[in-house]
């Protein structure tokens, strides 16, 4: 059928061979030969130079999959080169072959916006190859740059940061090798220090910088200045959109606020994927795709500023890592970070289990997604903790079930107590999609409980976004209002409960009884303070040193900014508040470190002198201070998840004596020791999957019931929310052995 649509090809006008804009011969690359056998002197990489000759004017190719093309192909003659235009869009990941040099210098790609390079042979692992290759010279319009699977480690990514700085407002580097490292050179070189324009302090809260304040752990020093609403995500007009920004003056002054503007939270979504962007610069069939005048003031060709969509799954991050990123990224509308690791050192004093497991999760950070901090998010994809607090544990010889019943009977109730503030839809209104990565199959009944309890709060946003349109219409007033959450996806693990062995012993423990003894000194400080430079040089990060407790920090800085109302105790010398029955003195021991050269001090808090004040968490947090003095280490400010946990506000922590009330203390200790779930336990637990389909299958057939008793009512819209929780966005379930959808 090839040669015959050639053969015809060559008869047809000219003008009419110029209409053509896209090759697309991705369905032909799950079977090969049904693309070469029908006419057998014709490869894949003849059938390109064949298309690009017959048809000058091509807009974009797409070659993904196609093991048996050489890229030189698609250059083809350089004669022929410079008689057709020059694409704006090449994707030809997965095709299984080695770029040559050659390949870059050509000046037939020199005005692609869209360039995927993903899974190829050879590694960009090595920063001067990615720096002679991969670079504004050579693509001097690209905007959006796929490269999974090339083996980048942090070095060569932050030589792609650097090469590259604000040009590109999408990347991804999904499956690659890019750890810790990046932290500090993406916001310093691919994120615009934006001071975003909008936002209503009463609604949202505001972020105060401490500027005297940062470390190679937790980057610029930061807190949330909540208002009476912010904090409980109440405030009657958290669903309206932002208003259009004025400004009187210049035009400089006009730019400045249009280029400083964040987005009003109903805007489409901006997609970057490879079909979308085709559809721009094709128009798609049956339309004339836009004139080069036109296209080239597409949003598309845009720089935004630097980076707005970034993609870090599969990678080597951790959790403490993605604070960091996302903190400074105010301007990030799509992200994408399925896993990162809660590091827990492995020390030689340990028990076995603990140096061969790990954990992952995102505990602690929920606020980072609020609008305070993350205006323009409306598409995140993340690991299911960030929702449900429980993280992943994963152990050598451990079976996944039991691995996942320890991690809901006994590191859950840990991570509730310390990281009680957890992601809900109102936490944020104008995220729009949001997908839970690595779900567990099953559950002794807390992680379902969640989910489920997620989706009724989908439900009552919905209803509540109803009503105050309703209300707004009875005032007589049509404000716009934010979208809510329309879209919510979960993925699941595989099914484990095939890889239970059949000679699996209940009695016995995993090794934990050892945990949290006394005796046994740990740390959650990394790998001894020590990170790798952007020139991949190991290098003290922070030094830390450790001075006696004062109870009056003569020499903490001053700082300023926090007028809420609230006492400004950040820094205070002596802090001092009234009860009922006695004075409360905080204490404080004073930290030092360097940070790039510079010295830096400040006084942490390390509790007061009444402690039945305190909550379990904070009391848990002076216990793991006083038994181990080597957990007074990375000091950061207190988040709003410590203060819900009960910190005062405006403190600062030591975040490794935080973490570290994670792990469940042993009856050397307090608490009780940690055994192997029976098989009848493990073989009790219930398929998450299957409740939540009860679940949406009650709440569907209860909202129909519901709209059956109105039928016949005119200017009657079916209440959402309450009783029935029934959510109408788009939920979709899939499933990581079969990738079945539901």
């Amino acid at each position: 059928w090839f040669t015959r649509f050639m053969n015809h090809a060559a008869c047809v006008r000219t003008a009419t061979l110029n209409l053509v804009c896209s090759i697309d011969l991705r369905p032909f690359a799950a079977s090969p030969s049904e693309f070469t056998l029908v006419s057998s002197n014709i490869t894949a990489t003849d059938a390109v130079q064949l298309l690009r000759s017959t048809f000058p004017r091509l807009t974009c190719i797409l070659l993904d999959g196609h093991p048996d093309i050489e890229p030189e192909s698609v250059v083809g003659d350089q004669l022929i080169a410079r008689r057709t235009e020059s694409p704006l869009l090449l994707s030809i990941s997965r095709c299984r072959t080695k770029l040559p040099f050659s390949f870059y210098d050509s000046t037939y790609w020199r005005q692609l916006v869209y360039l995927d390079l993903s899974d190829l042979l050879g590694s960009l692992g090595y920063g001067f190859f990615l720096y002679m290759t991969i670079n504004p010279d050579n693509f001097p319009r690209l905007r959006i740059l796929k490269l999974q699977g090339r083996e980048m480690d942090s070095s060569s990514t932050n030589m792609l940061f650097k090469v590259f700085k604000k040009q590109l407002w999408s990347i991804d580097l999904s499956r690659n090798k890019v750890s810790d490292g990046i932290c500090h050179d993406i916001h310093l070189l691919s994120f615009r220090e934006l001071m975003l324009l909008g936002g209503d302090f009463a609604v949202e809260g505001q972020r105060l910088v401490t500027p005297a304040l940062q470390s190679a752990s937790f980057g610029q020093f930061c807190f949330v200045e909540e208002s009476m609403w912010s904090a409980t995500f109440s405030h009657p007009h958290r669903y309206l959109v932002d208003a259009p920004l004025y400004r009187q003056g210049s035009q400089e002054n006009l730019q400045f606020a249009e280029d400083n503007a964040r987005l009003d939270g109903r805007v489409p979504i901006r997609s970057d994927s490879v079909d979308a962007v085709k559809a721009i610069f094709s128009s798609g069939p049956g339309c004339h795709r836009p004139s080069p005048e036109v296209i080239h003031e597409l949003d598309i060709f845009r720089g935004h500023g630097g980076i707005t969509h970034l993609y870090l799954n599969e990678n080597n991050l951790s959790a403490t890592a993605l604070g960091m990123i996302i903190r400074p990224s105010r301007q990030l509308q799509r992200f994408e970070c399925d896993s990162m690791s809660i590091k827990i050192p492995e020390v030689a004093r340990l028990p076995s289990f603990l140096r061969k497991a790990s954990l992952s999760g995102i505990l602690g950070l929920a606020h980072v997604f609020r609008p305070v901090i993350s205006a323009n998010l409306q598409v995140l994809r993340i690991h299911h903790s960030l929702v449900t607090q429980l993280p992943c544990l994963e152990a050598e010889n451990m079976p996944t079930l039991a691995a996942w019943w320890l991690a809901e009977t006994h590191l859950l109730p840990r991570a509730e107590l310390a990281y009680p503030e957890a992601f809900v839809p109102d936490m944020n209104p104008r995220l729009q999609s949001l997908t839970l990565t690595h779900i567990p199959r099953y559950s002794t009944g807390p992680l379902t409980d969640k989910l489920v309890k997620f989706l009724k709060l989908a439900s009552l946003q919905e209803r509540a976004i109803q009503d105050f349109k309703a209300e707004a219409v009875t005032n007589r007033h049509n404000p716009l209002t934010l979208l809510g959450l329309r879209h919510i996806r979960l993925e699941f693990r595989h099914d484990p409960r095939g890889e239970l062995a059949v000679d699996y012993e209940d009695e016995g423990n995993f090794g934990l009884a050892e945990l949290v003894d006394a005796s046994k000194r740990f740390s959650f400080f990394g790998d001894g303070g020590w990170t790798r430079s952007s020139s991949g040089t190991a290098q003290p990060s922070a030094v830390v040193e450790r001075h006696p407790v004062v109870d009056n920090p003569h020499n903490a800085p001053e700082r300023s900014g926090l007028e809420s109302g609230r006492p400004n105790h950040a820094l205070d010398t002596e802090t001092e508040t009234e009860t009922e029955t006695e004075t409360v003195t905080h204490k404080y021991r004073i930290c030092s470190w360097t940070w790039r050269g510079e010295r830096i001090s400040t006084p942490v808090w390390i509790g007061s002198t009444y402690h039945q004040q305190h909550s379990l968490a904070v009391r848990e947090y002076i216990r793991l201070l006083r038994a181990d003095p080597g957990l007074c280490a990375r000091p950061e400010p207190a988040s709003p998840n410590h203060v819900l946990a009960g910190v005062p506000y405006g403190k600062y922590i030591f975040a490794a004596a935080w973490d570290a009330i994670l792990v469940p203390p042993t009856t050397t200790g307090r608490g009780h020791d940690v055994r192997r779930p029976t098989r009848v336990e493990l073989l009790g637990m219930r398929d998450v999957v299957a409740d939540l389909k009860a679940f949406r299958a009650r709440s569907r057939d209860a909202y129909r019931g519901v709209c059956e008793s109105g039928a016949g009512r005119t200017n009657w819209e079916p209440p959402l929310g309450k009783p029935h929780y029934h959510w109408s966005g788009k939920l979709e379930v899939l499933m990581e052995d079969t990738t079945a959808h539901y």
